[in-house]
């Protein structure tokens, strides 16, 4: 068996990292602030070094699935960490993982969280963070955090949670951000095009058969983002930013008047509206209204778990009661969460957030580190030809 040292790995990840230190007073947004981090020009960090796919009784579980942990990075936004924090381990029976988390949070059981003592550079969980895959036993999958030459630290949190928690990690050699990444229960994966531009070293197909290879997924479904092909109008071009699958036939779509952003949305909304969900019946289609000025707001930036959404609060909004009528409309406890400061920093509630799959309320049954086979690893540094932006561009989020 193949294992890594996670003491070493701590060490290595703290030095390396590009970013200055972590200012829980002045965190950094989802995108790179060129003020204060800056590339290294090194390969990815990917733990353990070690590569190999997923065994074929692994699958990508929906989030709406059931769900035992959820992971998050102590790096920022305290009173929005803490909501998320008691709603998880309270309504939705989840554990609660907390990377550089404090020694106990007020309101949380102490039976169900544990602290990992781990170097972050931001708070952005979903990008960096494992993507957890279920079947004979759990697992989890990183991929090459689009940030990587900027933050070491947080690229290697999937290692280190595996290490953590004793769980093998696969190593996915494309650069995957996860929130944009959405699947449903039947193994379709849902993603806007920035996926192929982040591997443009790659064609498509390529980048697929990674995908559908380490998560066992059967359909990719690609949806233009706000600002496609050039650089992302919300700084991300997640599609967690306008869509989210509330279940295998209900999706939640942002709707709004507010170009690049509207235009994004109608294409999504007619996708919904020309196919069938999978058990061939139309979609459901709920709708919350976004809307651009200081930034992005959108209420399809959420976390579900366990039948309990945690929807994002803004307090220039007068949407919230349309968009938790929406989550309730598809069976949902809904817990607002104040999101004012992340927002602005290009993420809410799905962004701060990773789930593990397993059964609610109980911890996640141990393994072995799995054992793997070397694979070369590429990442994206040939130019693009759509204009002014390069490939390392789109990759730093620019």
């Amino acid at each position: 068996m193949k294992k890594i040292n996670f003491l070493s790995l701590l060490l290595l990840t703290t030095f390396t990292t590009g970013a200055f230190a972590l200012d829980l007073n002045k965190p950094l947004p989802n995108w790179i602030d060129q003020s204060r981090e800056k590339a290294d020009g090194r390969a990815p960090i990917m733990a353990p070094t070690m590569r190999g796919v997923t065994p074929s009784d692994f699958r990508m579980p929906a989030e709406y699935e059931p769900v035992s942990a959820v992971a998050i990075g102590w790096a920022a936004y305290t009173p929005m960490l803490t909501g998320i924090a008691k709603a998880v381990t309270s309504l939705a029976n989840a554990q609660l993982w907390a990377v550089g988390g404090p020694v106990s949070i007020s309101g949380v059981p102490a039976a169900k969280y544990t602290k990992i003592p781990a170097p972050l550079d931001t708070v952005w969980m979903r990008d960096y963070g494992p993507f957890g895959v279920a079947g004979g036993r759990p697992g989890i999958v990183d991929s090459i955090y689009r940030h990587y030459q900027y933050r070491r630290n947080d690229d290697a949190v999937p290692g280190v949670l595996g290490k953590a928690k004793n769980i093998g990690v696969y190593g996915m050699p494309i650069i995957m951000d996860g929130g944009n990444l959405m699947v449903d229960s039947q193994g379709t994966l849902f993603m806007t095009k920035r996926t192929y531009l982040w591997n443009s070293n790659m064609s498509e197909d390529q980048v697929n058969t990674h995908l559908k290879n380490y998560l066992k997924v059967k359909k990719i479904v690609t949806f233009d983002y706000a600002g496609y092909p050039g650089e992302p109008a919300d700084g991300t071009g997640h599609i967690d930013m306008y869509v989210k699958l509330l279940n295998d036939n209900t999706v939640l779509l942002a709707v709004t008047a507010d170009e690049p952003f509207k235009t994004a949305c109608d294409k999504a909304m007619a996708w919904f509206k020309a196919n069938k969900a999978p058990n061939g019946q139309p979609y459901k289609i709920v709708t919350a209204k976004a809307w651009a000025t200081d930034a992005w707001y959108t209420y399809t930036n959420s976390l579900v778990v366990n039948d309990v959404a945690i929807i994002p609060s803004y307090s220039v909004s007068t949407e919230e009661a349309n968009a938790k009528a929406a989550y309730e409309s598809a069976g949902y406890t809904v817990v607002p969460v104040p999101s004012d400061d992340s927002i602005v920093a290009g993420g809410s509630i799905h962004c701060v957030t990773q789930t593990i799959p397993g059964a609610p309320g109980k911890a996640v049954d141990m393994t072995d580190i799995p054992v793997f086979q070397d694979v070369s690893v590429t990442v994206p540094m040939a130019p693009l030809t759509n204009g002014a932006s390069t490939s390392v561009d789109q990759l730093l989020g620019f």
